[in-house]
């Protein structure tokens, strides 16, 4: 099975938001395109956090507004509870929406993970530990949310100590219920991530496109070796991650020990998301499922093929014309 934990379905959201990015894949313009895609790259489950933002102007990059209906990952969620994880947008700058309010009605309404980015506008916080946020964390908390976090040290807000895990440290120190997924892992600082995940039962991270970046060794050294394999996730960024079946099939032949694949493929997630009591997920989770046998051996011989069948020309992951060249992706 594989649960990809940043996998957009953008038909009708945030549309011009990805369109002409470089490296870009063309985004979908159905759902039923979208999950041709997965299909075709054998991802079983998508995560969708498109999110709400106001937009930033960092550098020479202009990072249009960011704008995504709730009530369609609601209606897409309850349309394909197998295949589709909706993911609630918040704008903590309040101006799509009460942030309050909109996280408490999507979590209400069935959306049982959030997402946002506070580095960028209105807010454009320092740091994710800024204290302005500390309400949205406190009530994602009492409702059980899981809580996705932009933390991409290249794009995430105006200055690069704004990626740095010692701020989720501090916010896994206030909040220790709150599940929290680290979005583009906090990069640059793969080994500070690697840190903070192990101090914290409940931070993740997710490298998407930043695990064909220089710091690649540190995060399979880590999940092969030791009890980070409990807390990495894959992830595509998808459509940023162009071709979605490529992204696949080059991950797998990163060198990741074979033993930790369900783990960082899907089992981290369903904890992640908090999804093990969830009545699809839960069950293989647990392995308690009459089908988590199944899902297991059709991943494994899926992953060998994928192997067999496209061995590297060369370990350079991702080619350089997408968007992790470009300076990463979101």
């Amino acid at each position: 099975m594989i649960i990809d934990v940043r996998c957009r379905m953008t038909a009708g959201m945030s549309e011009g938001y990805f369109q002409g990015r470089p490296g870009s894949a063309p985004p979908p313009d159905s759902m039923e395109a979208f999950l041709g895609e997965l299909d075709h790259a054998g991802v079983d489950v998508a995560v969708s956090p498109l999110g709400n933002n106001q937009g930033m102007k960092l550098g020479f990059r202009e990072l249009p507004a960011r704008v995504s209906s709730n009530i369609e990952q609601i209606k897409f969620q309850s349309q394909y509870p197998q295949r589709f994880v909706g993911v609630a947008g918040i704008d903590v700058g309040n101006v799509a929406h009460g942030s309050l309010a909109e996280l408490e009605r999507c979590a209400r309404e069935g959306l049982r993970v959030a997402t946002i980015e506070p580095g960028r506008a209105p807010l454009f916080v320092g740091s994710p530990a800024d204290r302005r946020l500390y309400p949205i964390y406190s009530l994602a908390q009492e409702l059980g949310v899981s809580l996705i976090l932009q933390t991409s040290g290249l794009l995430g807000g105006k200055n690069i100590d704004y990626a740095h895990p010692r701020w989720i440290d501090a916010v896994a120190e206030g909040f220790p219920n709150l599940r929290i997924i680290c979005a583009h892992g906090c990069y640059a600082y793969v080994r500070e991530m690697i840190a903070v995940t192990l101090r914290r039962k409940n931070v993740y991270a997710s490298a998407d496109l930043y695990i064909f970046c220089p710091g690649r060794d540190d995060w399979i050294h880590a999940v092969n070796q030791g009890a980070f394999a409990g807390k990495f996730l894959f992830a595509s960024a998808y459509p940023l991650c162009g071709n979605l079946r490529e992204f696949v099939n080059r991950f797998m032949r990163l060198g990741w020990n074979p033993g930790v694949f369900d783990r960082i493929m899907y089992r981290n997630a369903i904890q992640a998301l908090g999804l093990t009591a969830h009545p699809v997920f839960g069950p293989i989770h647990s392995g308690r499922d009459r089908l988590s046998r199944f899902w297991r051996t059709r991943f494994l011989v899926r992953s060998k093929l994928r192997f067999l069948k496209s061995r590297p020309r060369s370990r350079e992951g991702i080619s350089e014309n997408n968007e992790t060249s470009q300076g990463g992706g979101s």
